[in-house]
């Protein structure tokens, strides 16, 4: 999905390049349940939902103006497959998550890795994205130590083709981490 299909505002949007990679690590052909944690404007939630329509999708998000947005593109879209939660992970949420996307963790980070961890089946998929590196290197380190396998880890730079003057460059966006792991055996 193009981000210009998306109801903005001034929340963050995971733009459709790096959404496209981390909902393919996600892996979601076969998944039931799918929690993306710090949604924004819900752009993984919607293009989720959007796809794979028997997928029960969680969208959690604590920002006032982000759950509107979400709500908006809900609608939009015309999804009856995701579920949007204000909070602030972790939440209580049943077990048996095929799928977690972080996109947000506030200062939770450790908290949020062990709240997925617990909440995933075994081999559930977590992808995680991340423009600040200390977060990325703690995340990584967090991950490890926690027993999450198969940890694969992406830098995706993107330009984009912009005027300038008589002329054009490729305009850089800010470098994203993307980490993809799968729950171990407990």
């Amino acid at each position: 999905m193009k981000n210009s299909e998306f109801i903005t505002g001034k929340v963050p949007i995971t733009k459709e390049e790096v959404r496209a990679i981390s909902i393919m690590k996600l892996d979601l052909v076969n998944a039931k349940k799918f929690v993306d944690v710090g949604a924004g404007t819900g752009s993984v939630s919607i293009e989720a939902a959007y796809n794979y329509p028997n997928l029960e999708v969680v969208s959690i998000e604590r920002n006032d103006d982000a759950l509107d947005l979400i709500n908006k593109n809900v609608e939009k879209f015309n999804l009856n497959n995701v579920d949007v939660i204000k909070g602030y992970a972790p939440i209580e949420l049943n077990r048996n998550v095929d799928a977690v996307f972080l996109g947000g963790t506030g200062n939770n980070l450790s908290e949020i890795l062990l709240w997925s961890k617990d909440m995933l089946i075994e081999g559930g998929r977590l992808v995680a994205n991340f423009i600040i590196v200390e977060t990325f290197n703690e995340t990584l380190k967090l991950l490890r130590e926690y027993g999450f396998k198969n940890i694969d880890v992406s830098v995706l730079n993107v330009s984009k083709l912009e005027k300038l003057g008589r002329g054009e460059y490729f305009k850089p966006l800010n470098p994203i981490y993307i980490i993809s792991c799968e729950k171990g055996e407990n």
